[in-house]
Protein backbone atom coordinates (compact mmCIF):
# COMPACT_ATOMS: atom_id res chain seq x y z
CA UNK A 1 0.00 0.00 0.00
CA UNK A 2 1.06 3.20 -0.50
CA UNK A 3 0.67 6.19 1.53
CA UNK A 4 0.68 9.97 1.62
CA UNK A 5 0.88 12.16 4.40
CA UNK A 6 0.71 16.15 4.70
CA UNK A 7 2.51 17.78 6.90
CA UNK A 8 3.83 20.95 5.81
CA UNK A 9 4.85 22.66 9.03
CA UNK A 10 7.75 22.10 12.07
CA UNK A 11 9.47 19.50 12.98
CA UNK A 12 7.23 19.11 16.24
CA UNK A 13 4.13 19.49 14.54
CA UNK A 14 5.46 16.46 12.20
CA UNK A 15 7.02 14.35 15.55
CA UNK A 16 3.63 14.75 16.75
CA UNK A 17 2.40 12.66 14.00
CA UNK A 18 5.43 9.86 13.92
CA UNK A 19 2.98 7.55 15.92
CA UNK A 20 0.66 7.58 13.66
CA UNK A 21 3.68 6.63 10.88
CA UNK A 22 5.30 3.65 13.01
CA UNK A 23 1.72 2.32 13.33
CA UNK A 24 1.29 1.92 9.51
CA UNK A 25 4.64 0.18 9.24
CA UNK A 26 4.05 -1.86 11.93
CA UNK A 27 1.20 -2.86 10.19
CA UNK A 28 1.74 -3.00 6.80
CA UNK A 29 5.68 -3.43 6.68
CA UNK A 30 5.74 -3.36 3.08
CA UNK A 31 4.36 0.40 3.19
CA UNK A 32 5.68 2.93 1.22
CA UNK A 33 5.42 6.34 2.89
CA UNK A 34 5.31 9.39 0.93
CA UNK A 35 5.37 12.97 2.89
CA UNK A 36 4.85 16.24 2.27
CA UNK A 37 7.08 18.88 4.26
CA UNK A 38 8.11 22.11 4.43
CA UNK A 39 11.36 23.90 4.41
CA UNK A 40 11.46 23.44 8.54
CA UNK A 41 10.99 20.09 8.87
CA UNK A 42 12.40 18.67 5.42
CA UNK A 43 15.84 17.97 6.79
CA UNK A 44 14.35 15.84 9.57
CA UNK A 45 11.96 14.05 7.46
CA UNK A 46 15.01 12.87 5.30
CA UNK A 47 16.95 11.69 7.72
CA UNK A 48 14.06 9.55 9.18
CA UNK A 49 14.43 5.69 8.26
CA UNK A 50 10.45 5.18 8.24
CA UNK A 51 9.69 7.67 5.43
CA UNK A 52 10.32 6.11 1.85
CA UNK A 53 10.55 9.34 0.00
CA UNK A 54 9.88 13.19 0.42
CA UNK A 55 7.81 15.85 -1.26
CA UNK A 56 8.27 19.47 -0.65
CA UNK A 57 5.90 22.79 -0.14
CA UNK A 58 8.79 25.43 -0.91
CA UNK A 59 6.59 27.82 -0.11
CA UNK A 60 2.32 28.56 0.08
CA UNK A 61 2.89 30.13 -3.15
CA UNK A 62 0.64 29.57 -5.92
CA UNK A 63 3.08 28.30 -8.27
CA UNK A 64 5.08 26.18 -5.46
CA UNK A 65 1.15 24.64 -4.38
CA UNK A 66 0.66 23.67 -8.39
CA UNK A 67 4.46 22.56 -9.14
CA UNK A 68 3.47 20.15 -5.88
CA UNK A 69 0.49 19.23 -7.13
CA UNK A 70 2.24 17.92 -10.53
CA UNK A 71 4.82 15.63 -8.44
CA UNK A 72 2.14 14.26 -6.89
CA UNK A 73 -0.05 13.29 -9.77
CA UNK A 74 2.72 11.19 -11.30
CA UNK A 75 2.48 8.98 -7.95
CA UNK A 76 -0.32 6.54 -7.03
CA UNK A 77 -1.86 6.47 -3.35
CA UNK A 78 -3.92 3.94 -1.43
CA UNK A 79 -4.11 6.32 1.20
CA UNK A 80 -3.87 9.85 1.51
CA UNK A 81 -4.04 11.15 4.83
CA UNK A 82 -4.32 15.52 5.69
CA UNK A 83 -2.08 15.70 9.11
CA UNK A 84 -1.34 19.40 9.08
CA UNK A 85 -5.18 20.25 9.01
CA UNK A 86 -3.85 23.40 6.92
CA UNK A 87 -6.09 24.80 4.20
CA UNK A 88 -3.41 24.04 1.65
CA UNK A 89 -3.52 20.63 2.12
CA UNK A 90 -6.73 20.08 2.26
CA UNK A 91 -6.73 21.47 -0.99
CA UNK A 92 -4.74 19.65 -2.46
CA UNK A 93 -5.76 16.06 -1.05
CA UNK A 94 -9.14 16.98 -2.24
CA UNK A 95 -7.86 17.04 -5.81
CA UNK A 96 -5.25 13.90 -6.15
CA UNK A 97 -6.80 10.58 -6.69
CA UNK A 98 -6.65 7.42 -3.49
CA UNK A 99 -9.64 5.64 -2.65
CA UNK A 100 -9.10 6.26 0.71
CA UNK A 101 -8.53 9.66 2.33
CA UNK A 102 -8.43 10.91 5.69
CA UNK A 103 -9.27 14.30 6.20
CA UNK A 104 -7.54 16.27 10.07
CA UNK A 105 -9.29 19.72 10.19
CA UNK A 106 -9.65 22.47 12.71
CA UNK A 107 -12.54 24.35 11.45
CA UNK A 108 -15.82 23.38 11.84
CA UNK A 109 -16.84 24.68 8.08
CA UNK A 110 -14.23 22.14 6.84
CA UNK A 111 -16.16 19.35 8.18
CA UNK A 112 -19.19 20.20 6.95
CA UNK A 113 -18.35 20.87 3.55
CA UNK A 114 -15.79 17.56 3.23
CA UNK A 115 -18.62 15.12 5.00
CA UNK A 116 -20.86 15.97 1.73
CA UNK A 117 -17.76 14.05 -0.07
CA UNK A 118 -16.12 12.09 2.21
CA UNK A 119 -16.96 9.87 5.58
CA UNK A 120 -13.35 9.94 7.00
CA UNK A 121 -13.17 13.69 8.68
CA UNK A 122 -12.02 14.36 12.44
CA UNK A 123 -12.33 17.72 13.86
CA UNK A 124 -9.84 19.11 15.80
CA UNK A 125 -11.02 22.20 18.24
CA UNK A 126 -10.13 22.94 21.30
CA UNK A 127 -13.55 22.81 21.95
CA UNK A 128 -13.45 19.12 22.40
CA UNK A 129 -11.47 19.15 25.29
CA UNK A 130 -11.29 14.80 25.14
CA UNK A 131 -10.09 14.96 21.84
CA UNK A 132 -6.37 14.41 22.26
CA UNK A 133 -4.03 13.92 19.47
CA UNK A 134 -3.39 10.33 20.50
CA UNK A 135 -7.37 10.34 20.01
CA UNK A 136 -7.43 11.24 16.80
CA UNK A 137 -4.63 9.41 15.01
CA UNK A 138 -6.56 6.54 16.64
CA UNK A 139 -9.37 7.03 14.82
CA UNK A 140 -7.31 7.57 11.81
CA UNK A 141 -5.76 4.31 12.35
CA UNK A 142 -9.32 2.77 12.60
CA UNK A 143 -9.53 3.93 9.34
CA UNK A 144 -6.68 2.39 7.84
CA UNK A 145 -8.02 -0.62 9.78
CA UNK A 146 -5.63 -1.52 12.70
CA UNK A 147 -5.05 0.06 16.43
CA UNK A 148 -2.46 2.95 17.31
CA UNK A 149 -1.06 1.52 20.45
CA UNK A 150 1.52 3.00 23.27
CA UNK A 151 4.58 1.23 21.40
CA UNK A 152 4.17 3.44 18.74
CA UNK A 153 4.96 6.37 20.48
CA UNK A 154 8.60 5.21 20.70
CA UNK A 155 8.76 6.17 17.52
CA UNK A 156 13.00 6.78 17.46
CA UNK A 157 15.84 4.66 18.37
CA UNK A 158 18.06 4.82 21.01
CA UNK A 159 21.47 6.38 19.77
CA UNK A 160 19.77 7.07 16.34
CA UNK A 161 21.08 10.30 16.23
CA UNK A 162 24.98 9.26 17.16
CA UNK A 163 26.26 9.84 14.22
CA UNK A 164 25.14 13.36 13.87
CA UNK A 165 26.41 14.22 17.85
CA UNK A 166 29.12 17.28 17.25
CA UNK A 167 30.46 17.34 20.22
CA UNK A 168 33.59 15.36 20.09
CA UNK A 169 32.09 13.51 23.90
CA UNK A 170 34.51 15.63 25.53
CA UNK A 171 32.39 15.55 28.02
CA UNK A 172 31.90 11.76 28.07
CA UNK A 173 28.40 12.12 28.43
CA UNK A 174 27.60 8.29 29.26
CA UNK A 175 29.45 8.48 32.71
CA UNK A 176 27.44 11.60 33.73
CA UNK A 177 23.62 11.92 35.73
CA UNK A 178 22.94 15.28 33.94
CA UNK A 179 19.99 17.22 33.42
CA UNK A 180 19.16 19.94 30.41
CA UNK A 181 18.07 22.86 30.39
CA UNK A 182 16.89 23.76 26.74
CA UNK A 183 17.07 27.41 26.14
CA UNK A 184 15.84 29.15 22.92
CA UNK A 185 14.44 31.74 21.86
CA UNK A 186 10.83 30.81 23.48
CA UNK A 187 12.33 32.19 27.20
CA UNK A 188 12.84 35.87 25.80
CA UNK A 189 9.67 37.89 24.05
CA UNK A 190 11.51 39.73 21.95
CA UNK A 191 13.06 36.90 20.17
CA UNK A 192 10.27 34.84 19.81
CA UNK A 193 8.01 37.13 18.26
CA UNK A 194 10.49 37.48 15.89
CA UNK A 195 9.50 33.55 14.65
CA UNK A 196 5.82 33.38 16.37
CA UNK A 197 4.13 36.73 15.88
CA UNK A 198 1.04 35.37 18.49
CA UNK A 199 4.21 35.18 20.93
CA UNK A 200 3.67 38.84 21.22
CA UNK A 201 0.71 38.12 23.73
CA UNK A 202 2.63 35.64 25.71
CA UNK A 203 3.92 36.03 29.36
CA UNK A 204 7.21 37.79 29.54
CA UNK A 205 9.19 35.89 31.78
CA UNK A 206 12.09 38.63 31.98
CA UNK A 207 15.52 36.86 32.58
CA UNK A 208 18.50 38.42 33.87
CA UNK A 209 22.25 36.97 34.26
CA UNK A 210 22.72 36.69 37.65
CA UNK A 211 19.13 35.40 38.46
CA UNK A 212 19.44 32.53 35.98
CA UNK A 213 23.16 31.69 37.21
CA UNK A 214 21.63 31.31 40.82
CA UNK A 215 18.95 29.36 39.43
CA UNK A 216 21.41 27.03 37.72
CA UNK A 217 23.52 26.88 40.95
CA UNK A 218 20.71 26.32 43.58
CA UNK A 219 18.77 23.61 40.26
CA UNK A 220 22.55 21.77 40.55
CA UNK A 221 22.58 21.17 44.33
CA UNK A 222 18.69 20.18 44.60
CA UNK A 223 18.87 17.31 42.09
CA UNK A 224 22.62 16.69 42.42
CA UNK A 225 22.76 16.74 38.65
CA UNK A 226 25.35 17.96 35.98
CA UNK A 227 23.79 21.09 34.53
CA UNK A 228 23.79 21.22 30.51
CA UNK A 229 22.45 23.94 28.78
CA UNK A 230 21.54 23.12 25.11
CA UNK A 231 20.72 26.16 22.87
CA UNK A 232 18.22 26.69 19.95
CA UNK A 233 19.50 28.55 16.42
CA UNK A 234 18.35 31.72 17.17
CA UNK A 235 20.70 33.52 19.87
CA UNK A 236 19.89 35.00 22.61
CA UNK A 237 20.75 37.56 25.16
CA UNK A 238 21.31 35.06 28.11
CA UNK A 239 23.41 32.62 26.22
CA UNK A 240 25.62 35.46 24.94
CA UNK A 241 25.76 36.85 27.96
CA UNK A 242 27.23 32.96 29.09
CA UNK A 243 29.44 32.96 26.82
CA UNK A 244 31.68 35.91 27.31
CA UNK A 245 31.40 35.19 30.82
CA UNK A 246 32.25 31.57 30.48
CA UNK A 247 35.50 29.33 29.96
CA UNK A 248 35.49 28.47 26.49
CA UNK A 249 36.55 24.33 26.02
CA UNK A 250 35.81 24.73 21.92
CA UNK A 251 33.63 25.60 19.19
CA UNK A 252 30.71 24.39 20.70
CA UNK A 253 31.20 23.90 24.31
CA UNK A 254 31.34 26.37 27.20
CA UNK A 255 32.02 25.62 31.14
CA UNK A 256 30.03 27.73 33.00
CA UNK A 257 30.72 28.48 36.83
CA UNK A 258 27.70 27.92 39.13
CA UNK A 259 28.39 29.76 41.72
CA UNK A 260 31.63 26.92 42.73
CA UNK A 261 30.10 23.96 40.74
CA UNK A 262 30.59 23.28 37.34
CA UNK A 263 27.74 23.53 34.36
CA UNK A 264 28.24 23.28 30.57
CA UNK A 265 26.79 25.27 27.78
CA UNK A 266 26.29 23.51 24.65
CA UNK A 267 26.15 25.48 21.52
CA UNK A 268 24.04 24.00 18.84
CA UNK A 269 24.70 23.13 15.60
CA UNK A 270 21.80 20.86 14.34
CA UNK A 271 18.86 19.41 15.61
CA UNK A 272 19.88 15.45 15.40
CA UNK A 273 22.99 16.80 17.83
CA UNK A 274 20.51 18.19 20.61
CA UNK A 275 18.25 14.93 20.35
CA UNK A 276 21.09 12.64 21.14
CA UNK A 277 22.38 14.66 24.29
CA UNK A 278 18.57 14.48 25.37
CA UNK A 279 18.39 11.11 24.65
CA UNK A 280 20.89 10.62 27.48
CA UNK A 281 20.13 12.83 30.01
CA UNK A 282 17.78 12.40 33.09
CA UNK A 283 15.65 15.22 33.04
CA UNK A 284 14.82 17.75 30.34
CA UNK A 285 13.55 21.31 31.24
CA UNK A 286 12.36 23.56 28.28
CA UNK A 287 9.26 25.86 26.88
CA UNK A 288 7.38 23.37 24.65
CA UNK A 289 8.95 22.65 20.99
CA UNK A 290 10.45 19.97 19.06
CA UNK A 291 12.19 18.18 22.11
CA UNK A 292 9.85 18.38 24.22
CA UNK A 293 8.34 15.09 21.80
CA UNK A 294 12.27 14.03 21.21
CA UNK A 295 12.53 13.85 25.05
CA UNK A 296 9.12 12.22 25.50
CA UNK A 297 10.25 9.12 22.74
CA UNK A 298 13.36 8.72 25.24
CA UNK A 299 10.75 8.43 28.61
CA UNK A 300 12.91 11.10 30.15
CA UNK A 301 11.84 13.05 32.79
CA UNK A 302 10.31 16.58 31.01
CA UNK A 303 9.48 19.51 33.16
CA UNK A 304 7.53 22.00 30.20
CA UNK A 305 6.50 25.45 30.23
CA UNK A 306 3.48 26.90 28.80
CA UNK A 307 1.22 29.33 28.28
CA UNK A 308 -1.52 28.96 30.88
CA UNK A 309 -4.16 30.52 28.56
CA UNK A 310 -3.35 27.75 26.14
CA UNK A 311 -3.37 24.58 28.57
CA UNK A 312 -6.37 23.11 26.51
CA UNK A 313 -4.07 22.64 23.34
CA UNK A 314 -1.06 21.34 25.11
CA UNK A 315 -2.73 18.96 26.95
CA UNK A 316 -3.79 17.46 23.33
CA UNK A 317 -0.29 17.21 22.30
CA UNK A 318 1.05 15.48 25.46
CA UNK A 319 -1.67 13.80 27.31
CA UNK A 320 -0.01 10.46 25.90
CA UNK A 321 3.64 11.60 27.46
CA UNK A 322 4.87 9.60 30.58
CA UNK A 323 7.03 11.34 32.90
CA UNK A 324 5.75 14.08 32.29
CA UNK A 325 4.81 17.67 33.74
CA UNK A 326 3.55 20.84 32.99
CA UNK A 327 4.38 24.43 34.51
CA UNK A 328 3.20 27.92 33.50
CA UNK A 329 5.17 30.31 31.81
CA UNK A 330 5.59 33.41 34.85
CA UNK A 331 8.36 35.93 35.76
CA UNK A 332 11.57 34.30 36.06
CA UNK A 333 11.58 34.96 40.14
CA UNK A 334 8.34 32.47 40.38
CA UNK A 335 8.98 30.11 37.37
CA UNK A 336 12.50 29.33 38.87
CA UNK A 337 11.03 28.43 42.09
CA UNK A 338 8.58 26.40 40.45
CA UNK A 339 11.32 24.48 38.73
CA UNK A 340 13.23 23.63 41.36
CA UNK A 341 10.02 22.55 43.35
CA UNK A 342 9.03 19.96 40.61
CA UNK A 343 12.68 18.69 40.00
Amino acid sequence: MNYLIFRTDRIGDFLITSPLIKAIKRNDPKSIIYMVGSNKNEDFIRNYNLIDEVFVLKSNKIKDRFKLFLELRKKKFDHIIIADKKNRSIFLGIFLNSKNKIFNVSKKIHKIILKIFYKNIFLDNDNFQNQSTKDIFGKNCKCLTFDLKDEDFQYLKTNQFKNEYLHNDLLKLENLDFLILHYDEKWEIQNYSKSFKRAIDFTDININLEDFINFLSDLSKKTSKKIIITTGTIETKIIEEIKNSSNKINEFIYEINLNGTKGYLLISQNFFSVSHVISMSSLFISCHGAFTHIASNFNVTILDIIEKDKTVHYTKITSHMKNYKHLYRDNFLKLSKDIINNS
